[in-house]
């Protein structure tokens, strides 16, 4: 909050200054606001020219509770403007401080800006053709061999310049939202588990999850001012092979987000004589979540922590990590 206070600050001092053409000699008050704004230049923003000559910027920001969490979330951002007509214009690079972006030589009218955060190995974001609507830009996940999804974030933001707008300075905000989810899990037996070994010969698979994001918005939904894409397609399946740690499995699965109608199904698994043996039925996490009463539409940050316990007499049972001296989870009924 205090970076943003004194970008807002820099800005005011360097519009005065911008103004004045030089420092001013009869008022203290401003020489000493346009001090600041040469002061201000070697804080962690933009150049002073990028903020104070150029007319249009965008500010990029992310909460968490309400305080700023940008910095320890935001690693890449890729941004992509589409015309009034929802018609694809060019990907914008992004500002050298990732917070703000200058936005050079747009002509008046509205615009859409869609952008994409940590986009990486795991996610496949073409760019679009020139013209192409904005409703056939998808996001979809990228992993051939099963791994994780990449800690994305998404923004949309929709903005007009006027023809007084093109000629002073702009700035627009875009509420970055968190559109992954992470899943940690721990296996453990009522005795031991079938096979020990410090081999990679357990695996974990996550089912049914998304698998892309429409990133127009138009199905998607918002929390407050931040916005999460639809995703129409639920065949995703996410692969951990595993080794035993103090005779457990604990596995970190990061996928596209849930929602209260579509969650995935946990699988645990072990190699034996060159074949996956399954060692659970499959564990349907809707039925999970519905006994313990959690919304996964109604949060922004989808994090959850569950330990799968394996009894004796082959039956699973499931319970949340945070209240591990809770009896484990039989209101929504056993597996197996």
């Amino acid at each position: 909050m205090l970076q943003t206070f004194i970008l807002y600050l820099h800005t005011a001092a360097c519009r005065t200054l911008h103004a004045a053409g030089t420092l001013p000699h009869g008022n203290i008050s401003v020489r000493i606001l346009c001090l600041l704004c040469l002061s201000f230049s070697a804080c962690d923003v933009e150049d002073e020219r990028d903020l104070c000559c150029e007319r249009v910027v965008m500010e990029y920001r992310y909460l968490e509770n309400g305080q700023d969490a940008f910095k320890e979330n935001i690693r890449s951002l890729r941004h992509f403007l589409f015309d009034g007509q929802e018609r694809f214009v060019r990907e914008v690079p992004a500002g050298a401080t990732l917070r703000l972006q200058v936005l050079e030589g747009l002509e008046t009218g509205a615009y859409t800006m869609v952008t994409v955060g940590n986009a990486a190995n795991a996610t496949l974001l073409d760019i679009p053709a020139v013209g192409s609507p904005l409703n056939n830009f998808i996001l979809h996940v990228q992993n051939s061999t099963g791994g994780n999804a990449d800690l994305l974030y998404y923004g949309i933001r929709n903005f007009t310049l006027t023809g007084e707008d093109v000629k002073r300075e702009r700035r627009f905000v875009t509420q970055l939202a968190n559109v992954h989810c992470r899943l940690q899990v721990t296996v453990k037996w009522q005795n031991l588990p079938p096979v020990l070994s410090t081999d990679k010969i357990y695996r974990l698979t996550l089912e049914s999850c998304a698998q892309n994001y429409e990133l127009d918005g138009a199905r998607g939904y918002a929390l407050g001012e931040k916005r999460f894409p639809h995703s129409p397609e639920w065949e995703q399946r996410h692969l951990l092979d595993y080794s035993l740690s103090d005779f457990q499995l604990r596995g970190d699965f990061v996928s596209l987000r849930y929602t209260d109608d579509s969650l995935p199904v946990l699988r645990v698994f072990c190699l034996k004589e060159n074949e996956y043996t399954e060692l659970t039925p499959p564990l349907d996490l809707k039925k999970a979540f519905v006994a313990w009463g959690y919304s996964p539409s109604s949060v922004e940050r989808q994090e959850y922590k569950i330990i799968v316990t394996i009894y004796l007499d082959g039956h699973v049972g499931i319970r949340i990590a945070a209240e591990a001296g809770v009896a484990d989870w039989v209101d929504g009924g056993s597996f197996g």
